[in-house]
């Protein structure tokens, strides 16, 4: 898998949630977007997909703990 999914979801997802990344996301993400090309997804734009939902519910989580 490329980085272009990784680098397409954190960019779209900056711009609409106005919201820049925290520190390790780009690690997170991309581990977590391995694990999905890994199980068989290798369309970029799925995993794009696949990476903005993953960024909404972890900026989710991080806004419920404070």
């Amino acid at each position: 898998m490329n980085t272009l999914p990784v680098d397409r979801a954190l960019s779209i997802y900056e711009t609409l949630a106005d919201r820049s990344a925290t520190k390790g996301t780009r690690e997170r993400l991309s581990k977590h977007l391995m694990k999905i090309y890994l199980e068989g997804e290798k369309d970029p734009h799925r995993l794009t997909v696949h990476g903005l939902s993953y960024l909404r519910n972890f900026d989710r989580e991080i806004d419920s703990r404070n």
